[in-house]
């Protein structure tokens, strides 16, 4: 399960890396649980403006493959030249770090914990 688990999670940085998005609804099929791909997906991007602090927050919902591969399209732009710098395996989740010029992305992957050991939630935090 540990290997599957792993190489899943490589498999995504590599398909991040590509400026695809056939590759990227191709991965999302073939690594994620239907009701993954079907759940509804909450976005929230928080950015602080270094001149008076402030913080600005937007928060999206949408469902289906397109809004998973526009997630892809995403982390393609903060990540598409990352390097996965520790991936780590706990029970049936796997925290991954990924760094591209500067950014770094906290990746969590939590997957079904029976055969095919398929990708069952993600959550990932970006930061300098």
């Amino acid at each position: 399960m540990e290997k599957v688990m792993e190489s899943r999670a490589r498999e995504m940085v590599r398909v991040i890396t590509l400026n695809d998005k056939e590759q990227w609804k191709k991965f999302i099929k073939e690594n994620c649980t239907k009701a993954f791909v079907d759940k509804n997906m909450k976005a929230k991007v928080e950015t602080s403006d270094s001149n008076d602090g402030a913080t600005t927050e937007s928060t999206k919902t949408a469902d289906n493959l397109e809004a998973k591969a526009a997630m892809f399209a995403r982390l393609h732009h903060d990540f598409g030249g990352g390097k996965i710098s520790s991936l780590k395996t706990t029970a049936d989740k796997v925290e991954m770090v990924v760094m591209d010029s500067g950014l770094k992305g906290t990746f969590n992957l939590k997957f079904e914990n029976k055969k095919p050991y398929l990708i069952d939630g993600l959550g990932i935090e970006a930061g300098n």
